[in-house]
């Protein structure tokens, strides 16, 4: 009975092609508008390539012990420094320098280009690493401790755009029930269940099952599309279709659950939309988590966050501490949607 309740469902659902293109076309199209409009912005945040910068330092030992220890390091990391003389503007100007630094032995000076911010800063990092690190200048010796810190590589806007919209469409799920829902209300499809011998797990599952099946298809067909047109990489393909399917199947619970209590599509929709959004909102979708300002807690309430974190993190760097987090969260907000569903299923049923 179960199965041919879940059958029956899934052509019910299939007749409105209109909503299910939602899980298709707009994580494409919305996806397709920001990754133009902030694939500059994403690059920007990327290493800067190896670049010249000038300088002038003091006739004294010091100073000089001071240039050759930039000079090695600045090396290592793709900075080669160039001794020049007059003007630094025009020096930097005419020579395309990623910056200017004057050294003495008392210390130094840094000048960064307008055109070349992020040279800048580089270099003036490194110099503020080298010089904070140096140990007993004043024996007359000059020495160093330098460290490589951990850092998560730059994703693109193709890849983050092309993840976290996929997700955020996907927990707008109930938009495929509608019709379903509808359908029910106008044949009093659910009263007849009711009274049959169908428990109220059973018919639960013969609603819910139809649009997880449905909605996951509808993203996979836009996760693939992406992938083999905007070159969306997602990582460790398995695990992130997991992810995937897992955040599709916590979000249909969860919107179960508000139209199990409210038993009102339009009310349904109004909640789902504004918790989803805001969601999104702390989360990541619409501003790149990495760059936001919201505090660590109010972004791990929130589960699209930890979906965002986990699949942009698979994908840069082929590995995320967020997959287990996203994981426990899905399966434990699921697990709480769903009863508090069938227990509003249960009041309404011994209602009536």
């Amino acid at each position: 009975m179960i199965r041919y309740l879940i059958k029956n469902n899934l052509k019910l659902m299939l007749r409105s092609p209109v909503s299910i293109l939602l899980f298709v076309v707009c994580p494409i199209v919305v996806s397709s508008v920001l990754i133009s409009a902030f694939s500059s912005m994403m690059e920007s945040y990327k290493n800067p390539e190896d670049f010249e910068v000038g300088y002038m330092a003091d006739d004294d030992e010091r100073s000089s012990e001071y240039v050759k220890l930039l000079g090695k390091i600045g090396t290592e990391n793709g900075i080669t420094f160039s001794e020049y003389s007059g003007d630094i503007e025009e020096a930097i100007n005419s020579h395309g320098l990623g910056g200017f630094v004057t050294i003495s032995k008392d210390g130094y000076k840094v000048y960064k280009s307008e055109d070349k911010k992020t040279e800048g800063a580089k270099l003036e990092y490194m110099l503020s690493a080298v010089f904070n690190s140096m140990i007993s200048p004043d024996q007359g010796k000059v020495s160093y401790v330098t460290e490589t810190p951990k850092y998560a590589p730059a994703i693109n806007s193709a890849d983050y755009y092309g993840i976290v919209f996929a997700i955020y469409f996907g927990w707008c799920a109930i938009v495929c029930g509608a019709g379903l829902f509808t359908n029910e209300k106008k044949n009093s499809i659910i009263e007849r269940l009711q009274v049959s011998n169908l428990s109220v797990f059973q018919i639960y599952l013969a609603r819910i099952i139809p649009i997880i099946i449905i909605v996951t298809l509808g993203t996979a067909i836009s996760a693939v599309f992406m992938s083999l047109v905007m070159a969306v990489n997602w990582g460790n393909v398995l695990l992130s279709a997991l992810i995937v399917m897992l955040s599709v199947v916590t979000a249909t619970a969860f919107e179960m659950m508000i139209y199990e209590i409210t038993n009102s599509m339009i009310a349904t929709i109004i909640i789902t939309f504004g918790v989803v959004w805001f969601m999104g909102f702390v989360g990541g979708t619409f501003e790149p988590y990495m760059f936001s300002d919201y505090s660590d807690t109010l972004k791990q309430m929130s589960p699209l966050y930890h979906a965002n974190r986990s699949l942009t993190e698979l994908s840069s760097m082929g590995h995320s501490n967020y997959v287990l987090s996203t994981i426990v969260y899905s399966v434990a907000m699921t697990a709480v949607c769903s009863c508090v569903s069938l227990f509003a299923g249960r009041i309404r049923r011994a209602g009536k």
